[in-house]
């Protein structure tokens, strides 16, 4: 059965976003942030255009923490679209000790141009930041996911393992450099293995407001038919947390 109603769970989870704050104040404090970038890709869309990335946070230091996500890549050019992407996401992460915490999710995404309407992606596992000082930190994540997506020409279920590190590298105050990289293995079939990886470098220009400068690859080791296995996308964003 297609899930019809994907744009509307993209909608609401953008909602909830900008709603969260204000319906929860009284649990602690929320933090939030909205970029706005120009961004270039190669591989299935090949384009100059515009993105839009909110999140929003409140963490209970040693409790627990909740994050929504949302974003959207669009372009269209001389009457024809050559980019349509939406993503959102919500997640709860339950802190046992300081550094070690369980997690549970849900994402929504869609890329039409990579060749799949939408995957839909629930998750379950276990993360743990292995050490943080003044100038870095490293944390990890391990779990099991259950997507479902349609791939052109029919939709599929199935598990998958998920492995995904993160490292922060602060060179002073207010310049920061991060790499995240994630790979998802679909366990029904081997050979479908994909890889995410975000660098990035971010500078303050303000109090509230930075520059964020980043690459991004996606790969896809079974796209569909036609489709290319690798996009890259380069961003330049301005970064505004409230």
């Amino acid at each position: 059965m297609v899930p019809t109603g994907l744009h509307a769970s993209l909608v609401l989870t953008l909602a909830a976003c900008l709603a969260a704050p204000a319906l929860a104040a009284g649990d602690g404090p929320w933090s939030s942030s909205a970029a706005l970038a120009l961004l270039t890709a190669s591989g299935n869309s090949t384009t100059t255009s515009g993105s839009v990335k909110l999140e929003t946070t409140r963490e209970r230091h040693g409790h627990d923490r909740i994050t929504f996500k949302a974003g959207g890549l669009y372009n269209h050019s001389d009457g024809v679209d050559t980019a349509e992407q939406e993503n959102a996401s919500g997640q709860y992460d339950f802190f046992h000790t300081e550094r070690t915490y369980s997690l549970y999710s849900l994402l929504a995404e869609r890329d039409a141009f990579a060749g799949f309407d939408y995957r839909l992606t629930t998750r379950v596992g276990l993360g743990h930041e292995f050490f943080k000082d003044a100038n870095d930190r490293l944390l990890g994540e391990t779990g099991l996911d259950y997507v479902y997506e349609k791939k052109e020409p029919e939709a599929e279920a199935f598990p998958a393992a998920r492995v995904y590190g993160k490292w922060l590298h602060t060179f002073r105050e207010g310049i920061v450099f991060s790499q995240d990289a994630e790979f998802l293995e679909n366990l029904s079939e081997m050979a479908d293995l994909r890889v995410n990886t975000l660098t990035a470098l971010e500078v303050a220009l303000a109090p509230h407001l930075s520059l964020k400068t980043s690459l991004t690859m996606n790969y896809d080791a079974l796209p569909t038919e036609g489709k290319k296995t690798t996009d890259l996308y380069t961003a330049t964003a301005l970064v505004v947390t409230y």
